[in-house]
């Protein structure tokens, strides 16, 4: 039995009631992956869960389904034999860009050479540094 390949980049969208910004995270590693989004978004959760009255929340982990398709905060609180789940959110696995620009705005359009190559660009005769003055 053959299983597919899940993509490695997700965005992670939180639910609307959370102020925390949109993150994308490279899934390779979901270990990694839960501690980046965690990273990212506690300090945004902290001022919130303080003033719902549970800032114990804040010392939480980030958690997925199987499928990577969604995922929510957790605390677990052991004396009390109970788990609180809050802040939602959509996981949505990023396309690869099958042609990746070296990053300069203007490498897709103008640059004659490989994209995602290092160095100066050149289109026709011109030639420009690739890094920012």
């Amino acid at each position: 039995m053959t299983t597919a390949q899940q993509p490695a980049t997700y965005r992670i969208e939180f639910g609307p009631a959370w102020p925390v910004p949109a993150i994308t995270v490279d899934y390779s590693d979901r270990t990694q992956a839960a501690r980046t989004v965690a990273e990212h978004a506690i300090p945004y959760l902290t001022p919130v869960l303080a003033e719902k009255g549970q800032p114990e929340l804040a010392d939480c982990f980030f958690s997925t389904d199987r499928a990577l398709t969604v995922g929510a905060f957790m605390h677990v609180d052991l004396a009390a034999e109970s788990v609180t789940r809050f802040c939602p959110a959509r996981l949505t696995p990023m396309a690869v860009d099958p042609d990746p620009i070296c990053g300069d705005e203007n490498d897709g359009d103008w640059c004659e050479l490989e994209p995602g190559h290092e160095g100066h660009h050149r289109a026709d005769t011109a030639e420009w540094s690739a890094t920012s003055a």
